[in-house]
């Protein structure tokens, strides 16, 4: 059952204001630089780019670790940059990459090698990123994904090798 306050409350506030009964439009988000856009673009792709190779991996060699719980963190990752696009009413691109063209390994461990660089070239990529004037939703999401190759990722693949 609905309490009557709640309809008394907005009648109050109605006749206190200029008639609206609904919450304010939320801020709009910072916009973006082009050069802050096209890193966007970029830290997205080459997320979808190691989750795809990832899935390759799994889909060739089994259910094998790290890969398992590493691409599920590359798909947090991307969601977490598609959240920042989406925010500012910015077109999210299309993925290219699907298990059909990206890199085949003949062994785990080869996979871990190739996984373990492109991480390092990951992180460079971030870094990269960091020297621009980026607004603070931007510089904490790529902090946390570059934390996640540096400290988590990137280890992982070095003990597979």
């Amino acid at each position: 059952m609905r309490s009557p306050i709640v309809p008394l409350a907005l009648l109050l506030l109605a006749a206190c204001g200029d008639g609206a009964t609904t919450a304010p439009e939320p801020a709009p988000a910072a916009t973006l630089t082009p050069a802050i856009e096209a890193a966007l673009g970029s830290a997205l792709l080459d997320e979808w780019h190691a989750e795809s190779i990832y899935r390759r991996v799994l889909a060739d060699h089994g259910d094998v670790l790290p890969f398992r719980n590493i691409v599920q963190a590359e798909q947090r990752h991307a969601t977490a940059i598609q959240s920042l696009l989406t925010s500012r009413a910015l077109a999210i691109p299309a993925n290219p990459w699907t298990l059909d063209n990206v890199p085949r390994f003949v062994s785990v461990s080869a996979a871990c090698a190739a996984a373990a660089d492109a991480e390092i070239a990951n992180i460079a990529l971030y870094d990269q990123f960091m020297a621009l004037a980026l607004p603070d939703d931007v510089r904490t999401v790529f902090t946390a994904n570059r934390r996640a190759s540096l400290d988590q990722h990137l280890p992982a693949f070095e003990r597979c090798r």
